[in-house]
């Protein structure tokens, strides 16, 4: 069992432990993720890689995704929904425009411009991971 030392990270002269819980919507709340789960969780990891967080868990949906999220406190919860959902809309309709325009014809979207953020304690972590892991 880890330590409570051992749970935080350091950043210059400070130390914090950030987890976020977001959740992303369909547009429409179409039912566009099914079928491409595994490859839409690949596109998140590889941007998570990118940037300055990093994902600990996804859990998708047929229309909707719950991502657990570590952070670092100069980075605020809307710059990383911004981030994941350009990159990610862009990757993806790359990867699935013959499947996505099943669902979207007019423009190329896949997220509504509305999201959840939620900020997760230590008692919750476990229930939060166990909910992700069974969607769907």
């Amino acid at each position: 069992m880890k330590k409570n030392r051992d749970i935080y990270d350091s950043l210059n002269h400070s130390k914090y432990h950030i987890r976020y819980h977001f959740i992303f919507s369909t547009k429409y709340r179409r039912k566009c993720l099914e079928g491409i789960e595994n490859e839409v969780k690949d596109v998140f990891m590889d941007i998570s890689k990118r940037c300055n967080f990093r994902i600990m868990h996804i859990g998708i949906d047929k229309d909707h995704m719950h991502i657990l999220i570590k952070s670092c406190p100069s980075i605020s919860p809307l710059m990383i929904v911004k981030r994941l959902k350009q990159l990610s809309t862009k990757m993806i309709w790359d990867r699935f425009e013959e499947h996505l325009r099943k669902y979207y014809w007019k423009k190329r979207k896949i997220w509504t411009n509305g999201y959840f953020c939620s900020t997760i304690g230590e008692v919750s972590e476990n229930k939060i991971i166990e909910y992700i892991e069974n969607q769907g």
